[in-house]
C-alpha cells in the first residue's frame, strides 16, 4: 500500500513522494531495462524515461492497480521500442542457464583461454536462442526469471491472462530447452 499512498501524493503534486517512488523502484527498473537493451547507458536512459512517463501520467493513476506492475509494463514497452528503434539485439546474462550452471568469471577455469573462448561461444548461443523467441515469450520469461514476478503480475504487466502467461512460459522454456540442450552438462 505504500506505493499507492505515494502515488496519490504524487498526483496531488508532492515531488518528495515521487522521489521516494523512484528510489524504491529504480534499481529493479534499471535492471529490467538493461536485460532488454544490453548496455548501461541505454538502460539508464530508458529507465529515466519510465519515470518521466510515470510522472506525466500521474493524473490518470488508478489506485486499484499495483504500481510496480504498471512500471514493469512501461519499462518493457520502452525497452522494446528502444530495441526496435536502434535495431540492436539485447544482451542477456549467461546466468540464464540456471543457478546450477552459472558462468563464473572469477573461477580458475575461466582464466584459461580455452575456457574463456568456450564461455563466449556458449553465451553467443544463449543470446541467439533468447533473441529467436517471439517477443511475448521473451517478455514473460524475463519478467518471471529475473524479476521473479508471479504469473498474475506478469499477466497484468503484459496485458494478458494468467493462462496466456503460463502458455508463453511453457513454449519459451521448451524452445530454449531444445536449443540449449547441448550446453547443459
Amino acid at each position: 500500500m505504500q506505493d499507492t499512498q505515494l502515488m496519490l501524493r504524487v498526483r496531488e503534486g508532492d515531488e518528495g513522494a515521487f522521489r521516494e517512488i523512484v528510489e524504491l523502484h529504480q534499481k529493479r527498473i534499471l535492471d529490467l531495462c538493461y536485460r532488454y537493451v544490453g548496455n548501461q547507458a541505454d538502460a539508464e536512459e530508458v529507465a529515466m524515461d519510465v519515470f518521466i512517463q510515470l510522472y506525466k501520467s500521474r493524473h490518470t493513476y488508478k489506485p486499484e492497480a499495483k504500481l510496480s506492475t504498471y512500471l514493469y509494463r512501461i519499462a518493457v514497452n520502452l525497452s522494446l521500442n528502444r530495441i526496435r528503434d536502434r535495431k540492436r539485439k539485447r544482451l542477456v546474462s549467461f546466468e540464464f542457464l540456471g543457478k546450477d550452471h552459472p558462468f563464473d568469471p572469477e573461477s580458475p577455469d575461466s582464466e584459461r583461454p580455452d575456457a574463456v573462448y568456450e564461455a563466449g561461444e556458449r553465451e553467443t548461443i544463449v543470446r541467439k536462442a533468447l533473441d529467436s523467441l517471439p517477443e511475448k515469450q521473451k517478455t514473460a520469461l524475463l519478467l518471471r526469471r529475473y524479476e521473479e514476478l508471479p504469473y498474475d503480475e506478469i499477466a497484468a504487466a503484459m496485458g494478458t491472462s494468467v493462462s496466456a502467461v503460463e502458455a508463453l512460459l511453457f513454449r519459451a522454456r521448451e524452445t530454449l530447452r531444445k536449443t540449449l540442450k547441448p550446453l547443459i552438462p
